[in-house]
């Protein structure tokens, strides 16, 4: 495996304003060097895109389609828990062991 070298937290900034594109160019950046940071970055763009996704099709779908708006708000909702739940489960919780830990 490669030496990890401490990455910063900007490459946080590319998913968010650049989504899943935005992403995987994070994802390709820094997976050598911080692959804690490079799964996040992933887990990120799916959340924002589930949870826009599911905004942005309820508020268009809500007057025509009633059922179908909440459909896909929900289903927005959803991918963004299961995505949530895996990265706490797979990648977060070992970045919150190494940064936190107290010697005595």
């Amino acid at each position: 495996m490669y030496p990890e070298k401490i990455r910063s937290r900007w490459w946080y900034l590319l998913p968010i304003l650049f989504g899943l594109i935005g992403s995987i160019i994070a994802y390709f950046a820094i997976r050598r060097d911080d692959m804690i940071k490079a799964r996040t970055c992933i887990c990120i763009a799916v959340v924002s895109f589930g949870i826009l996704g599911g905004i942005i099709s309820y508020f268009i779908l809500r007057k025509q389609h009633p059922a179908r708006a909440k459909l896909f708000l929900y289903i927005g909702v959803i991918i963004s828990a299961i995505t949530i739940l895996l990265e706490l489960s797979i990648g977060v919780t070992e970045n919150f062991e190494q940064e936190f830990s107290v010697n005595v």
